[in-house]
């Protein structure tokens, strides 16, 4: 116990009367990067908001150093040395990076002016704690000139013009970086035990926790589970504590088995740009094709374009051997194509709307009555069905979308389509930021659409997703259509060869 820096006791926390953290605990220490896992709902970012200051609990203790503090914001955190750096990013991006490091506290001389050089001064001096990761950002570069990555970094070294940082946690940080960025990371998080911090981590990439950190504390249903050594345990064991059962995450798995004779959609030398030239596919009724590549292959520009949502320069497309014409994406839904975009919030939800209407937004016919009112009844029995099918956890079918976590939003946006009987579904990312329990649940729903006769085009990043979802691979590198791949016993060597610059 005298090691620990931090300990949460008997916390608890509820939201509109629904209680998501019951009597919870988590100890850090320094030296430590600690995992928070759980599936979505099970109260992992709530118990990091708690200790962080963002949300303030409703019974319990919070020791630092042994002693009780309360942290009722993010700013009496920082006093206390604990800072978060959050999945979406607070950053401006018409300011440099100088200006963005030091947000809301800059630096002035005597005569009340922004003391410039001061500024830069000491931002030079932040930068300097990140090592050779902070070696391509300029302080002086407007932040929305960088990508992802250097905004965390930027993030970070918010934290260090701190003098007494005892604490920083990470709340999901690489679901929109890539590899490189990955690793840049995972480098910084290394440094910052090795001077002795206490690093938090949430992730749902239990790869990503195998390979950091060095404890994981597991949640469930707002209940706490346990603490284990990341050495101490396997990976099956660990699925086991999240979910409480045995997964099987990709069932019984047989490609091939539900593909029909009949082509569903063709798309033919489909170019734009320098985004993606001269794409050549099939999809079959009762297929699941994987596109698979690296970050710029241009996959999701190419069925962005399928749908409408982006223009193509050349190119033709049939559905059902007819051919078709898709300008915009009501062109896509009326030809009954539907797509899960990778931005769920940006693009795949009404966040500030109902799930119910998000539910429905794409299908108003299924809940009006005969002169096109809305009919309440149909809409309540609608909406369930929707939070059924990939069962939302939620107060209700009137919640607040925006209010659901990130798992329980990516539910609602596939079950909008599903709701409304699409015949060819595009699924980019189907399942970034979902929990392991809830990655199960997509990949089981995507096989029944296939055995309903669906015709399904997914885009994913992860190579084993791929493997254990797919009939056939199509790969791509750098815009271009480098192979289609007959998913019988593959490896990930197999695939990514061809993603690869040649």
């Amino acid at each position: 116990m005298s090691n620990v820096i931090l300990r949460a006791e008997h916390i608890s926390k509820s939201f509109y009367g629904n209680k998501v953290l019951d009597n919870v605990e988590l100890s850090l220490e320094p030296g430590k990067v600690h995992a928070l896992c759980g599936e979505n709902g099970a109260g992992k970012s709530t118990v990091l908001k708690i200790i962080t200051g963002l949300y303030t609990k409703d019974e319990g203790e919070i020791y630092l150093e042994g002693k009780q503090i309360e942290v009722p914001n993010v700013d009496v955190a920082k006093k206390y040395g604990i800072h978060v750096v959050p999945q979406e990013m607070q950053m401006l991006p018409e300011l440099s990076v100088a200006e963005n490091i030091f947000l809301g506290n800059l630096p002035r001389t005597k005569s009340g002016l922004v003391d410039w050089k001061t500024i830069y001064s000491k931002a030079n001096e932040v930068k300097a704690m990140l090592g050779k990761a902070g070696d391509k950002i300029d302080i002086r570069q407007k932040a929305g000139e960088l990508g992802m990555g250097a905004w965390q970094l930027i993030e970070i070294m918010r934290a260090f013009t701190s003098d007494n940082i005892k604490v920083i946690a990470f709340d999901e940080p690489t679901s929109s970086l890539s590899d490189n960025e990955v690793e840049v990371l995972f480098d910084l998080i290394r440094g910052l035990r090795a001077k002795g911090l206490a690093v938090v981590y949430v992730s749902h990439r239990l790869k990503e926790i195998f390979q950091l950190c060095d404890q994981v504390s597991v949640f469930r249903d707002g209940h706490y589970i346990g603490t284990r050594e990341v050495s101490e345990i396997q990976t099956s064991d660990l699925i086991a504590m999240m979910i409480g059962r045995d997964l099987n995450m990709f069932g019984d798995a047989n490609p091939g088995a539900d593909v029909q004779a009949e082509v569903a959609l063709k798309a033919s030398n489909y170019s734009h740009g320098r985004f993606y030239q001269n794409i050549n596919i099939e999809v079959h009724k009762g297929e699941i094709l994987g596109m698979y590549g690296l970050v710029g292959a241009g996959r999701t520009e190419f069925v962005r374009g399928l749908f409408g949502a982006d223009p193509k320069d050349s190119g033709e497309l049939e559905i059902f051997g007819k051919k078709v014409n898709i300008k915009i994406p009501r062109d896509a839904i009326k030809e009954g194509i539907g797509l899960v975009t990778e931005d769920r919030r940006g693009e795949g939800l009404m966040l500030i709307q109902a799930i119910k209407w998000n539910l429905s937004m794409t299908n108003f016919p299924a809940i009006t009555g005969g002169l096109g009112m809305l009919d309440l009844k149909k809409e309540k029995e609608y909406a369930a069905k929707g939070m059924d099918i990939f069962s939302v956890k939620a107060t209700g079918i009137d919640q607040v979308a925006g209010g659901l976590s990130g798992g329980n939003q990516q539910k609602v946006v596939l079950a909008k389509w599903v709701l409304a009987d699409c015949q060819i579904l595009i699924v980019d990312e189907p399942t970034r930021g979902i929990d392991v329990g809830a990655k199960a649940e997509v990949y089981a729903a995507l096989h029944d659409l296939a055995k309903q006769g669906k015709a399904i085009i997914m885009v994913s990043s992860e190579l084993p997703e791929i493997l254990g979802v797919s009939d056939r691979i199509v790969v791509m590198c750098e815009g271009r259509q480098t192979a289609v791949l007959d998913n019988k016993n593959l490896t990930e060597e197999d695939v990514i060869q061809y993603a690869f610059s040649k």
